[in-house]
């Protein structure tokens, strides 16, 4: 079933959005904190806030599967779901295994390949911290290099072997797109002078330069060209302050933006393997049922596990 308005969707690519945020936050987070054992702290949040939930939704996306009777038709070994779970509850969440490849789009989900990524990015946030502090030069200097090897991603790695699709999910492609955040988020002249720029600027600028971009094939999607990306960085931004408090009003300090992203390919592929794609009322329960299990993924899951951050601060 086409949907027209996708088309409009796809000039805001949604893993480059999410790694620009991640950076400007997960920076945030680990410069906040003075405490002796930081390192500690920041490691047990970022735990708290990721995996529960996770857990959670790989327990959904098996139910969910097996209610849709796709295992019946396949054969799984004790040593394949050995293998694959724990993958899935450690940090390789890209990997997809070969029972699942007749199953929807082939990929349980395929969404959770940008974890296996993001886990890079807090490991290194302590050396990006360090060396911002210590030694600006160097930062510049690897920024530009990473921004080279982000464009050589894009253009040169056609992710058909082994080692092209490991390299497309290491953090080596996607860091400038994460310390470009982080800059932003320590540099309040830069946020100050970007905030007072009507958000019409940011916005009429992206839309022609990711329309040429579109035209003439010069990186778009995840693969977006890194000028492109910095004036998307830029929109989304101002954005995010030019009515702050709209997602409060809307949802009531609910945070459903992580259970969004986890859940709604489990739910998507469910109805994909049972047919359910020829309308948009199949269109409306997909948008509904992640948004509804996101929610409780946020009031019973997320939410409790983030109140224990408290323990984190609490010297041993």
């Amino acid at each position: 079933m086409p949907v027209p308005w996708l088309d409009f969707i796809r000039y805001f690519p949604g893993v480059p959005i999410f790694f620009f945020i991640s950076g400007f936050l997960i920076y945030q987070s680990f410069a906040n904190i003075s405490a002796p054992d930081r390192l500690r702290i920041f490691a047990t949040n970022r735990y708290l806030r990721l995996f529960p939930g996770l857990y959670v939704c790989i327990v959904f996306s098996l139910i969910l599967t097996y209610c849709s009777g796709y295992f019946s038709t396949v054969s799984i070994s004790p040593g394949e779901w050995l293998i694959w779970l724990s993958t899935q509850l450690t940090f390789l969440q890209f990997f997809n295994p070969d029972f699942m490849r007749g199953y929807a789009t082939g990929k349980l989900n395929a969404s959770l390949w940008t974890i296996s990524v993001e886990l890079q990015f807090y490991f290194l946030t302590p050396v990006i911290f360090f060396l911002y502090r210590k030694h600006k030069k160097i930062s510049v200097g690897l920024f530009l290099i990473f921004v080279v090897l982000n464009t050589a991603n894009s253009f040169l790695n056609p992710r058909e072997s082994v080692l092209e699709r490991l390299f497309n999910v290491s953090f080596v492609p996607w860091i400038a797109m994460f310390a470009s955040g982080a800059y932003v988020s320590i540099n309040k002249n830069l946020q100050s002078r970007l905030l007072k720029i009507n958000i019409l600027v940011p916005l009429f600028a992206y839309l022609i330069a990711y329309h040429f971009t579109l035209k003439f094939n010069l990186g778009y999607d995840n693969s977006i060209n890194f000028l492109s990306f910095i004036l998307l960085g830029w929109l989304i931004f101002k954005a995010a302050f030019t009515l702050p408090s709209l997602s409060e009003y809307v949802l009531h300090k609910n945070d459903i933006s992580y259970g969004l992203y986890i859940y709604h390919m489990p739910i998507v592929n469910f109805m994909i393997y049972k047919g359910m794609t020829d309308s948009y009322f199949f269109l409306a329960i997909a948008l509904a049922s992640s948004a509804i299990i996101a929610m409780l993924s946020w009031r019973y899951v997320e939410k409790p596990a983030l109140k224990l951050k408290r323990v984190s601060l609490r010297h041993t």
